[in-house]
């Protein structure tokens, strides 16, 4: 997933956007919808086909999809927005399977088409129109063009054209779309052709080859300066942004191909046809969609290093889009884990007192988030599934990984991604598929260490206190959460004396309260609990 400017989502506009709940559903309604689908059949293929239009917001749309029946359903449901009763959504006019029409029902923003004998591929037809509440943003950039943009997440690609809108589903996509011609498109995959059409339009076709999530296939259609720059390991580059903003806009996205051969030699070859940064006019500070980045307009318009948001969109590349989560509530295997390779990219390309300092950043982020809603990572229980945009996801992500440094070593955890990705690309996982892929390449069983910061809500609070007799220091350390009787973890503590010298020692907790009684030269002016900073928790 992506990230607002220049980590999170965190916008006003985002937070107005939240209390707009009535456009998402549940996590655990949702995730019992999907597994049934994805029990009965499976789309393989969608061809969109798209016209847009200066007059109007209306879109005409005709949808083909393959789907293969696997099941015994006596339907295909898919997730299509309708009426909302203030002249949005979505009707549909006609449904044709294989070339002849066929009845459906179109209600509580389902469409039912009658589903043929298992084991059978079908082709479906659907032609549709109407007016996009979200989901595809039709409205004007900064400098006051009409823009045209996709933006899905999290399941918001129902709006505007129908289909199974969840991270497990994966299929082709074709994109043909039809706008007047002063606008340049760019859509999933590569450009196969543009057709002139009567009345100054003209349609552009744009064709993948690799199943991805609906959350992550997109087309824009703007007033775009287009910049080719070439081919990164053989696949192609551009780099698209407002005319205006141009000079500054192909600047701030130079380090592009430094960050691509970064992470092709550290996780596997970029898994898409194309490499295309977008400037949009969209929610989100970025969106990872596959092959087609978009950063928020004023992002691109300062002329601001955005290196921070290049690196975590193009890592979700590898993580989110190739590896896409199973279920929402498994997102930190997206947002976590870009939002920690670039701090490891960060640390290695400038520091390690640079990943130190993000370190100290993100635990600070998740320390307020947990006093402000305790919740675990795995969350299957959010208001709705914007709500999972919070530092759980990213930072407390990102921590569980840095962790995951000290209790099995850098580079086994780099290996544990790399065949973690190299298991599941092209699908999808959970975070119980990450875990057994890092038990096998550590060789040690890590049910202690997912419960306590996977599964289980919040982090350590620590009290320590000491008293210093004879040559010798007692310590007392309790955990004092109240959600959880105790964790698990390695506590380094550094004990600085009067004369300037230092003491480090490392005890391993295991039970709410220890006492420990070290040998020590003299009192020590100051304790310092995790001074490398290691471990994710609280001191009170």
């Amino acid at each position: 997933m992506a990230a607002a400017i220049p980590a999170l989502r965190n916008t006003g506009l985002y937070k107005i956007l939240l209390l707009l709940s009535l456009l998402f559903f549940s996590a655990p309604a949702l995730t019992f919808q999907y597994e049934d689908r994805a029990s009965s059949f499976d789309i393989t293929r969608y061809e969109i086909n798209i016209e847009v239009n200066d007059t109007t917001n209306r879109i005409q749309g005709v949808a083909g999809i393959n789907i293969s029946i696997s099941g015994t359903a006596g339907e295909v449901v898919l997730d299509l927005i309708g009426g909302q009763g203030n002249g949005a959504g979505m009707t549909v006019d006609s449904v044709f399977k294989g070339g002849e029409p066929v009845s459906f029902t179109h209600a509580d923003n389902r469409l039912a088409l009658p589903a043929p004998a298992v084991d059978t591929i079908v082709y479906y037809r659907i032609f549709y129109r109407g007016i996009a509440e979200d989901g595809l943003i039709i409205s004007t950039n900064m400098h006051g063009d009409r823009t045209f943009f996709a933006d899905n997440w999290p399941n918001r690609a129902r709006h505007w054209f129908p289909g199974t809108d969840h991270p497990s589903s994966r299929a082709k996509v074709d994109f043909t779309v039809t706008a007047p011609s002063h606008y340049q498109v760019i859509a999933t995959g590569i450009l196969q052709k543009r057709v002139s059409l009567p009345g100054k339009r003209t349609a552009h076709y744009w064709s993948s080859g690799t199943a991805i999530p609906t959350k992550v296939m997109v087309f824009a259609a703007a007033p775009f300066a287009v910049e080719f720059a070439g081919y990164i390991d053989g696949i192609p580059y551009s780099n698209w942004v407002y005319p205006k903003n141009a000079p500054e806009g192909f600047k701030s996205f130079a380090a592009t191909p430094d960050i691509i051969d970064y992470f092709t030699g550290l996780i596997a070859p970029y898994p898409f046809e194309k490499i295309a940064n977008v400037q949009s006019t969209t929610r989100y500070g970025g969106m990872e969609n596959a092959g087609n980045v978009f950063y928020h307009e004023k992002a691109i318009a300062t002329g601001r290093d955005i290196e921070y948001l290049i690196v975590h969109e193009l890592a979700h590349q590898w993580f989110g889009n190739s590896v896409s989560e199973s279920d929402w509530a498994h997102l930190w295997l997206s947002e976590g884990l870009a939002t920690w390779l670039t701090d490891w990219y960060y640390g290695r390309k400038h520091s390690m007192e640079k990943l130190h300092e993000r370190m100290a950043d993100h635990r600070t982020r998740v320390t307020e988030y947990a006093n402000t809603r305790l919740a675990p990572v795995v969350d299957h229980h959010p208001d709705c599934l914007t709500d999972l945009l919070n530092p759980n996801t990213y930072q407390k992500g990102s921590w569980i990984l840095h962790m995951l440094r000290r209790e099995i070593g850098d580079e086994t955890l780099l290996q544990g991604i790399s065949e973690f990705y190299d298991t599941y690309k092209g699908g999808h996982a959970c975070s119980e598929n990450f875990k057994e892929i890092i038990e096998e390449v550590a060789g040690k069983d890590m049910d202690q260490f997912f419960d306590d910061w996977i599964y289980s809500a919040g982090h350590p609070i620590l009290s320590l206190s000491s008293r210093f007799s004879d040559g010798r220091l007692t310590m007392e350390l309790v955990q004092t959460q109240q959600h959880k009787m105790a964790f698990t973890f390695p506590l380094d503590v550094r004990f600085v004396f009067e004369d300037g010298s230092q003491q480090d020692h490392t005890f391993d907790i295991i039970f709410r309260r220890h006492e420990f009684v070290i040998d020590v030269p003299s009192e020590p002016t100051e304790i310092i609990l995790d001074p490398d900073i290691w471990l994710l928790f609280e001191e009170r």
